[in-house]
């Protein structure tokens, strides 16, 4: 019997009050990789260790009374099951699941789905035919406006389907190309080049991104971090806001940490350093179900 929904879905900000989560700790499919070059991993992470670094975080998220629900059942070889933000994302009572770009990958939208019906949660949008959607490109700049990476992990027909589905709550979409020197094969997501920390205040990998892009941030009325090149293949922006000014970081990132200790900001930092080795950093590790709305 699937357990009673009791508060519906809904996540319309980065930087509002984290209440649910879904997690996945690295289990035994996380050892199948043996060829990390085939899966442009940096060497073979340790899945024992990878598991502490996970609970570390997790733990983090329930001392600030977040509820935490497990996707479980990973299927063998998706190594990359740990990195669930990637797969899909909850809008107002729903949830939109992505189609995967990279091969690897192929079988996490499934699994994203079951666990979702289990929940009680509807789906209401899987991105199919030849749209590629990896939601690890999308971050909410505010309650009403996404920004979308492109890239080779979200191309033009997987946005348009999201384009589709967000303009029926009145959501603009901002279409971001990721380029520049992130020390990857085109397979970056906009998560790991920019992230808002607060309402008016982002970090951003300039370099990955177009110029207007940041002049459209600095219109709104959005002050940002720069980021340098170290730090972020060190996945500075890969920032989880747990509730307003307060974070999960990724240890190690001392100019952005001062940056944001400066403001204000309680930085928890968490070390990453086999789960990095993946490809990913703590903010792909969390796909949140509900959230308030900037602090609200």
């Amino acid at each position: 019997m699937n357990p009673v929904w009791d508060l519906e879905p809904s996540v319309r900000s980065e930087v509002g009050r984290l209440e649910r989560v879904l997690v996945h700790e690295p289990g035994p499919e996380f050892n199948t990789v043996v060829d990390p070059d085939a899966w442009n991993w940096d060497g073979l992470p340790r899945q024992e260790r990878a598991a502490d670094e996970h609970a570390e975080l997790v733990d983090i998220l329930e001392s600030h009374g977040v509820t935490v629900h497990r996707l479980g059942g990973a299927r063998d070889q998706l190594a990359e099951s740990l990195f669930v933000r990637d797969v899909g994302f909850a809008i107002e009572g729903g949830m939109v699941v992505g189609k995967m770009v990279e091969e690897t990958r192929h079988g996490e939208e499934r699994r994203l789905s079951e666990r979702t019906i289990d929940l009680g949660i509807p789906i209401y949008h899987t991105v199919h035919g030849a749209g590629g959607f990896e939601a690890g490109n999308m971050v909410w700049i505010d309650s009403d406006t996404v920004a979308i990476g492109r890239s080779q992990t979200t191309n033009a027909s997987g946005i348009r389907q999201i384009r589709t589905v967000l303009e029926s709550y009145g959501i603009e979409v901002i279409e971001v190309p990721i380029f520049g020197s992130t020390e990857s094969t085109g397979q970056t997501h906009l998560t790991l080049v920019f992230s808002m920390v607060a309402p008016d205040l982002a970090l951003v990998y300039s370099p990955a991104t177009q110029p207007e892009f940041l002049d459209t941030l600095h219109d709104r009325g959005i002050e940002t971090i720069a980021v340098p090149m170290r730090e972020q293949r060190n996945r500075a922006t890969s920032t989880i806001v747990v509730e307003p000014e307060t974070v999960v970081f990724p240890a190690g990132n001392h100019e952005v940490q001062a940056e944001l200790e400066d403001r204000g900001f309680e930085v928890h930092a968490v070390n990453t350093r086999e789960i990095r080795k993946a490809g990913g950093g703590p903010k792909g590790l969390v796909l949140p179900l509900e959230r308030t709305v900037d602090g609200e």
